[in-house]
């Protein structure tokens, strides 16, 4: 899918005219462009970093000459390059089609002729790229296209360019995507260097994905996978016979003992299975007194880097509850990893455990990031006051990022979360609430020191990693392929947490009233001179004149429209007055709609929750979330109302919610307590 031209993206490069963007990774930027007869290319840009780069000029200049020499009938051609452009650049075929991810995602997993399609189609590129002497490294769902005329496979060939040039490169850090990744990859024991073997593990893990909509060796978190991929027999249960037979033996452990991408080709062919010979042993742990350094946090849905831990090692790790971040000095004991409770915890450890408030400073700059209130976004500042100060809260592997903005105030608690909205490149990130979701979930992976010597580290998620651009003042969670691309970011410790802000034990939102200021009830004495029925439960209806007395109603995955139309569990709500910190003009007439079940229901009652314009949904009720607060405003006839939230003012027709059109007079009538 492309989208407009960012300001300051260039509009022509060579010959090439480019007319939108495609997307952008740590390589650089794809963007569609239209070559001097018309026809539509895809040009990469590389990054400005690496154009400095005369080591990795002569790689890309070499690697591109190779990789025009794959035939093109199952892959992207390669048309043209410029590596002495500032940038460089690279031309490749447009492949107007989805990609086997979305396909998945849409369709559900593959079977029959389209499954053996996939399985040929990826097989046949591998053995043309392969022939032609290169390694593509990057074999995933996404890089797998469906065209006109069958398979494309996409992104080969210049991977090692990038991957092998020493400035912007170490030994753990690698172009490539967890779940696809081969074990000699993930840990040398298993193979000193990286072969086409490789490429072949990756068609296995993809074959999988297409045949059951998942990897063979999917964990909680890529340090789970990574672990599984180095330890653990791939789970290729609904991989129909004869191919699961192939896709077992490409997923073997030891490059040797995998076919080849002609020999994949020629199996699949002829329908028959080969079996692999077993291979070594994985390698023993380390002694009880040497302790390898731990894997780090690992971005989900991003690149990773060389986890340079055995099997055994991770486990250790793991069982420990170090979570892949708190980071040991090479050749401390076993006792160091879990220090009983009166030893010293240095500041950085206890704010990677959410023990210690933190702020949190831009790479070596004097700006911190802050959050100023609870419906903003984040913003930079010098660092002081509780707004630039924050909590991390672990969940599992990963974090939630708990703003104390508001410390000492009433209200929910608030953490980071990464705001998506199809019609805008940028996805900043904002306060939301603390409710564990991809996209309020993040990693930390950490980069080494600053030029100050301080621990650094990325943050990302599902999404990307975080950004901020400093001339349009604005954060933007993006991908940017490997971890290393991303900015830093190093921990400052500000002392001991605030008692209410300590991390629950559990991920549900708690009921427990909030801290600071009493919350009191907000005025609305006008609401009940106009008939409208608190404090019982109603059903919430559009007008007659709407078409029909259609109610609000609610759906188990937290949904809301207005297609009740008979008292149900699903249609019983009860209007009570809003909790605020002080009565004033503005709140007067504000309410929370509560769900009001005959039966009581598990868990914490739930509100009609403004989530964002146009988008509600019945969520934990939080005393004091302007997001939970509904202004009634009393419309013409007695017992008739309108109903604004936080973001959205609520309107209706033929069932679904709308912010324009529709109707927006609605009643209550009492049903049964």
């Amino acid at each position: 899918m492309s989208v407009p031209l960012r300001p300051g993206d260039p509009t022509r490069l060579g010959v090439y005219d480019l007319v939108a963007r495609l997307g952008q990774g740590g390589m650089g930027s794809v963007f569609l462009a239209r070559a001097p007869d018309q026809t539509l290319v895809a040009i990469k840009v590389v990054r400005s970093e690496y154009a400095d780069d005369p080591e990795f000029r002569g790689r890309f200049r070499s690697e591109v000459s190779r990789a025009g020499q794959v035939p093109p009938f199952s892959t992207a051609a390669v048309l043209d390059a410029d590596p002495e452009h500032d940038p460089p650049y690279l031309v490749v075929e447009f492949v107007d089609g989805p990609s086997l991810t979305a396909l998945v995602d849409r369709q559900g997993p593959l079977t029959g002729a389209a499954l053996q399609g996939v399985a040929v189609g990826v097989a046949t590129a591998l053995t043309a790229i392969h022939g032609a002497g290169v390694i593509h490294r990057d074999l995933k769902p996404g890089n797998v296209l469906f065209a006109l005329g069958g398979i494309k496979v996409i992104d080969f060939g210049i991977a090692r360019a990038f991957e092998a040039t020493s400035r912007h490169t170490s030994t753990d850090q690698m172009i490539g995507t967890v779940a696809y990744m081969a074990p000699e990859r993930l840990d040398p024991s298993f193979g000193a260097e990286v072969t086409p073997a490789a490429d072949v593990f990756a068609w296995g893990a993809v074959v999988t994905y297409a045949a059951t909509n998942r990897t063979p060796f999917a964990g909680e978190s890529p340090t789970v996978t990574a672990m599984r991929i180095l330890t653990q027999p791939p789970d290729t249960s609904g991989v129909p016979e004869p191919l699961r037979s192939v896709v077992e033996s490409a997923l073997a452990k030891y490059p040797e003992h995998r076919p080849s991408a002609r020999e994949l080709l020629d199996l699949l062919l002829a329908g028959r299975t080969r079996t692999v010979r077993p291979g070594p042993p994985p390698p023993p742990p380390p002694p009880d007194d040497v302790v390898e350094p731990p894997a780090r946090h690992l971005q989900r849905g991003n690149r990773l880097r060389r986890v340079a831990v055995t099997a055994a090692a991770v486990v250790t790790l793991l069982s420990a509850g170090l979570v892949g971040t708190h980071m040991l000095s090479k050749g401390a004991s076993t006792d160091a990893v879990a220090p009983p409770s009166s030893a010293p915890v240095d500041p950085l450890t206890a704010i990677l455990a959410g023990d210690r408030r933190f702020s949190l400073r831009l790479g070596t700059t004097s700006r911190f990031f802050m959050l100023d209130d609870g419906s903003a976004e984040l913003d930079v500042s010098d660092g002081t006051g509780s707004r630039s100060q924050f909590l991390l809260r672990p969940v599992g592997v990963d974090y939630m990022i708990q703003s104390l903005t508001n410390e000492g105030y009433a209200g929910p608690e608030i953490c980071l979360g990464v705001k998506i909205d199809p019609d805008e490149p940028i996805a900043p990130v904002v306060a939301t609430a603390c409710t564990p979701t991809k996209a309020t979930l993040f990693s930390l992976v950490d980069t080494g020191k600053d030029a100050n010597g301080r621990p650094a580290y990325s943050i990302g998620n599902d999404y990307g990693f975080l950004l901020w651009d400093a001339d349009k003042k604005r954060s933007d969670v993006t991908e940017v392929g490997e971890p290393r691309f991303a900015e830093k970011y190093t921990f400052v410790d500000r002392g001991e947490p605030p008692a209410s802000a300590a991390p629950p034990t559990s991920t549900k939102p708690s009921t427990a009233p909030p801290t600071g200021p009493k919350l009191v009830d907000a005025n609305v004495a006008e609401l009940k001179s106009y008939a409208i029925d608190l404090g019982v439960p109603v059903v919430i209806t559009l007008t007659g004149d709407a078409g029909g007395r259609h109610h609000l109603r609610s759906h188990p995955d937290g949904s809301v429209d207005f297609t009740g139309t008979a008292v149900t569990e699903s249609t019983r709500m009860t209007i009570t007055p809003a909790k605020v910190r002080k009565r004033q003009e503005s709140n007067e007439n504000t309410v929370q709609i509560v769900a009001t079940p005959k039966a009581p229901a598990a868990g914490a009652p739930s509100c009609l929750t403004d989530v964002r314009k146009a988008v509600l949904r019945m969520e934990a009720c939080r005393p004091g979330d302007a997001e939970q607060s509904w202004k009634l405003t009393p419309a013409g006839d007695s017992g008739l109302f309108e109903i604004s939230g936080a973001h959205t003012a609520v309107r209706s027709e033929d069932g679904p919610l709308l912010t324009e059109g529709g109707w927006s007079a609605f009643e209550t009538v009492a049903v049964a307590p």
